[in-house]
């Protein structure tokens, strides 16, 4: 009784009940002008004004007992983005098993002991909730957005995914058919298939080279005994990890403990399961993989390791690196954040009229990373690329002061830009954790950033070209040089 008492009123279905208010406001309509009362002090207005406008909204911390951690920041918004971490991903899992993972994705917000699959949907959908999950290498994420009065309604329901989840043989059948169609689907998003490609030729056979998503032969192991087992040795409390945006840090733990409490008897018998071995380390090969498809361009993915990925050296040097070189695609047109001044936009796409797009990235994980660049092509130009790119990386020696400045800004400005959005905010908090177990402000980051010198990009870049690259074309590839060949031209290239 106590626990209804506290839960927000509901209308999922017909007129919503007459409530009276005593507000000042009501009935007021958007035509008339509001009246403020102002303070009888001159400087209370001025002062509270300034403090609201200074105060950083506080991220705060907490374990519950069975070793959940929770994580919000509250920054007084309506709509709340809470998300739900479960520290396990392909890279964890012997490569005969790196599909279960997706399996999870797939059943997501499915049938529980709480709801029957329609009724979750329909709950979701009077609430105006949106929920989803993605699954990753290192974690899998699920997560909602809704108004954050509705969060003790809909956190159960996500919480249902790995605490009560019902896994029926209908639903398990419907997420092998999604399975077997995403896997078709994959060739139409280019970019997204060649990075996957390029982490399967990249860590060739461990950790980080698992595939992401299930084959078609995988489905077959799509099983309720396999993922009740999955469910019970990989998302055990102590790797789980709530977090929350827009919602009371005090509100958010008691409504995640109260969930935990009502299917206590599950997460004493994960507990009672061996301790979690720590993870295999990630073992870069580098590779060739060439993927042939009737297509008018050659899509090209050249990548290098970053050692020690996130907890490495290297970090903040190589997302300078990765910003200074930029890029984009030949038709973007122009403004504040573009990138036109990058360097692979100067010296690449206004140069060479057959390159239709070419950008430069990176990923990390907690032990490696990834340093790429991307690029599709006129087909019969795909050696000349080679070679532009190895000048490029050769013109490093020359970077003026205003260029390393104008590729700091541009990345603290995207930094704090893509922290604005309340669901980017609890993504970043939620990875951090999974990468290091702490958070970083921006503030730490920023004095990171500003710390890079000339010296250290390129250090990096010498540091990155002497692991073996990475080289994935996909499309009209016949042109691409040899491995051999791309891997002489780069190393020769070395600033």
């Amino acid at each position: 009784s106590v626990v209804l008492a506290e839960m927000p009123s509901l209308v999922l279905g017909g007129a919503p009940p007459v409530r009276s208010s005593s507000s000042k406001v009501a009935g007021v309509s958007l035509d008339q002008p509001i009246v403020v009362e102002e303070s009888s002090s001159p400087s209370a207005g001025t002062s509270a004004a300034s403090s609201w406008g200074t105060t950083m909204p506080e991220t705060r911390f907490g374990e519950l007992s069975n070793g959940v951690r929770i994580a919000a920041v509250d920054r007084k918004g309506m709509c709340a983005s809470v998300g739900l971490f479960v520290h396990t991903g392909s890279r964890y899992e012997k490569a005969e098993s790196a599909c279960i993972p997706h399996a999870l994705e797939l059943m997501a917000f499915r049938s529980s002991a709480h709801l029957s699959h329609l009724r979750t949907l329909k709950t979701l959908e009077q609430l105006g909730a949106a929920a989803s999950c993605r699954v990753g290498r290192e974690d899998i994420l699920y997560q909602f957005d809704a108004l954050r009065e509705y969060v003790p309604v809909v956190l159960p329901l996500m919480l249902a995914n790995v605490l009560c989840p019902s896994i029926l043989e209908e639903e398990i059948q419907a997420a092998r058919d999604t399975a077997v169609e995403m896997r078709q689907g994959l060739e139409e998003n280019t970019e997204g298939l060649l990075c996957e490609l390029l982490h399967v030729a990249a860590y060739k056979g461990n950790t980080l080279g698992h595939s992401l998503y299930a084959e078609e032969e995988d489905v077959s192991k799509f099983t309720v005994e396999n993922l009740n087992d999955y469910i019970r040795r990989a998302c055990r409390p102590e790797r789980l990890i709530v977090v929350g945006v827009n919602v009371g840090f005090e509100d958010l733990c008691k409504w995640t403990a109260r969930s935990f409490a009502e299917f206590g008897g599950l997460t004493q018998a994960q507990t009672q399961l061996p301790a979690i071995e720590p993870p295999e380390q990630a073992v870069y090969t580098g590779g060739d993989f060439r993927l042939e498809r009737p297509n008018p361009l050659c899509h090209l993915m050249l990548g290098w390791e970053v050692e020690g990925g996130w907890n490495g050296t290297m970090l903040a040097a190589v997302t300078v690196l990765q910003m200074f070189l930029g890029g984009g695609g030949s038709f973007s047109t122009g403004g504040p954040g573009k990138g036109m001044h990058t360097r692979l936009y100067t010296a690449v796409l206004n140069r060479h009229h057959w390159v239709e797009s070419c950008q430069a990235s990176s990923v990390m994980y907690a032990d490696s990373g990834l340093f790429t660049i991307y690029a599709t092509l006129v087909p019969q130009y795909a050696g000349d690329f080679i070679g532009v790119i190895a000048r490029i990386f050769k013109g490093l020696m020359q970077i003026s002061p205003d260029e390393l400045q104008r590729a700091k800004n541009a990345l603290k400005s995207s930094i704090h830009m893509n922290l604005e959005m309340r669901a980017v905010m609890m993504e970043d908090i939620g990875r951090q954790l999974i990468l290091s177990g702490k958070v970083g402000t921006t503030q730490e980051f920023g004095s990171m950033v500003d710390a890079v010198t000339v010296e250290d990009l390129l250090n990096v870049l010498r540091r990155c070209l002497k692991t073996e690259p990475t080289v994935v074309a996909f499309g009209a590839v016949e042109k691409v040089p040899a491995y051999e060949q791309i891997k002489k031209v780069i190393q020769q290239s070395c600033p």
